[in-house]
């Protein structure tokens, strides 16, 4: 049992360290949203697919460790959870795993904050550039027609009012 909850810890360590990378990545990413600086976002987006991947990876080793766990301590139940087994377990453990599994859940918080932000910033962005692309050109309304799958097709932008060839 010991055996099992050293592990836990361990992975739950790893867990913490990767979602601080996230937090970190999610931040930075902020900053080349905001200033526009396209190839670093493609970096720093690359960066956070492979945390997530190891996020991912270090999920199902705490659930394959968990399910060990509550079948050591004769669980039924194979879904149980974490703060649910931290309160059936007795120290040095247990307040080393709470302690562990509130900063996760912390950092998740943090997280998914900047990650609200990311998103409405690159929303608001998307918006802005379609704005000043219709501002530049006019849209034909007699093209609008429907599509064989039923959808509208939206009719193309026809006027420039820049010459492109300038």
């Amino acid at each position: 049992m010991e055996n099992l909850l050293n592990n836990l810890s361990e992975t739950l360590g790893k867990m913490v360290i990767t979602y601080k990378d996230i937090l970190q990545t999610a931040r930075v990413k902020k900053e080349h949203i905001i200033s526009g600086d396209i190839d670093k976002l493609e970096s720093i987006i690359y960066q956070e697919r492979n945390l997530a991947e190891s996020i991912l990876l270090l999920e199902e080793k705490r659930r394959y460790i968990l399910n060990s766990v509550n079948q050591s301590l004769g669980n039924s139940s194979n879904s149980a959870k974490l703060s649910e087994l931290i309160e059936q377990i007795r120290e040095p453990y247990k307040s080393k795993l709470r302690k562990q599994y509130d900063v996760i859940l912390e950092i998740i918080t943090k997280v998914e904050e900047i990650n609200r932000v990311n998103t409405s910033l690159t929303k608001y962005s998307l918006e802005y550039i379609n704005n000043l692309i219709r501002s530049i050109c006019s849209e034909s309304l007699n093209d609008s027609t429907y599509q064989q799958s039923g959808k509208l097709n939206e009719p193309e932008l026809k006027r420039m009012l820049l010459e492109i060839n300038a």
